[in-house]
């Protein structure tokens, strides 16, 4: 038997209403800012949809959003608060406002190329040259690879083509340092962008490539 619930805004909290009798608690997610409060809305309505499926969620429990992690935590008022892994993933803090930032953006990015949204997970390895963390303009370029790397390589100006040079880095570490870059991690495999004009395309060559 199914579920009904509903999402309801008040401040910049979204929270259902329906599960608390069903299953013995309300889900509830707040944001900093008016301008993501749909947006929150519709993460509540996600994890809702989730659990009124029959998939509960305990508290203490991590629940990953597209490209980033949340975690589930029951308050005194029977709800399950949702917090986040901060920006450098060091720490989890309230709300959810990276969260659906990304979500949002990644998904507007994929969506405006007709491309599948593909996120990685946020500890898969990135390749960046000298430039990527200091502003200049990037590169990118998605290959099919192994599990642990995410399969994107970023690259500036400042890369003489000697792959001696690169490094290898987690992708919260460039969604942190670049944050402009991170709308375009969840393009799938065989994706290139350039960073100024986000001008993204599809390029063949790169999805046959072996991982």
């Amino acid at each position: 038997m199914s579920i009904e619930i509903s999402v309801f805004s008040e401040g910049l909290t979204c929270q259902t209403a329906g599960l608390l009798n069903q299953v013995g608690y309300e889900i509830s997610a707040t944001v900093d800012s008016p301008l993501l409060l749909d947006d929150c809305c519709k993460f509540v309505q996600f994890i809702g949809s989730y659990v009124a499926a029959g998939k509960a969620i305990r508290s203490g429990e991590t629940v990953k959003y597209g490209y980033w992690l949340t975690k589930a935590e029951l308050d005194d008022r029977n709800r399950l608060v949702f917090w986040e892994y901060n920006p450098e993933a060091t720490d989890f803090v309230f709300g959810v406002s990276t969260s659906v930032s990304y979500w949002r953006d990644q998904h507007q990015t994929c969506q405006k190329v007709g491309a599948a949204f593909a996120p990685p997970w946020l500890d898969q390895m990135v390749v960046i040259s000298d430039g990527v963390y200091e502003g200049d303009e990037v590169e990118g370029v998605r290959y099919p690879s192994p599990d642990h790397m995410s399969g994107w390589w970023l690259t500036t100006d400042r890369f003489n083509g000697d792959t001696s040079t690169l490094k290898t880095v987690h992708a919260h570490h460039v969604s942190a340092r670049r944050p402009d870059l991170a709308k375009f991690l969840a393009l799938p495999f065989g994706y290139r962008f350039f960073s100024p004009q986000s001008d993204v395309w599809f390029d063949q060559k790169v999805a046959n490539a072996e991982s």
